[in-house]
């Protein structure tokens, strides 16, 4: 279960490139590639190892036009997508 006290660590295996505004995320063991747009690429590059779910959301609402109840929300829903595909764990 996601809290904002989670951190997010991105899968070491995963490769990724930033075009555009979007990010490809290319993940080899599972043959499977996922673009994800402007806020998920920014998302992504957040995921330092270190930052809290809230402390992105912050970011998310500081960098884009978007209430913090609306960041959150989509934050966390991204975020649990990626941890489902294995793209992202959570450190304990």
């Amino acid at each position: 279960m996601l809290t904002l006290e989670s951190i997010p660590i991105p899968n070491p295996n995963i490769l990724y490139r930033v075009i555009d505004d979007e990010a490809v995320l290319v993940m080899p063991e599972q043959g499977k590639v996922k673009v994800v747009n402007e806020v998920g690429a920014v998302i992504w590059s957040l995921l330092d190892n270190h930052r809290t779910i809230q402390e992105i959301i912050q970011e998310i609402c500081s960098q884009f036009e978007v209430d913090e109840n609306t960041a959150e929300k989509d934050t966390i829903k991204f975020i649990s997508d990626l941890v489902e595909r294995e793209i992202v764990s959570i450190a304990k």
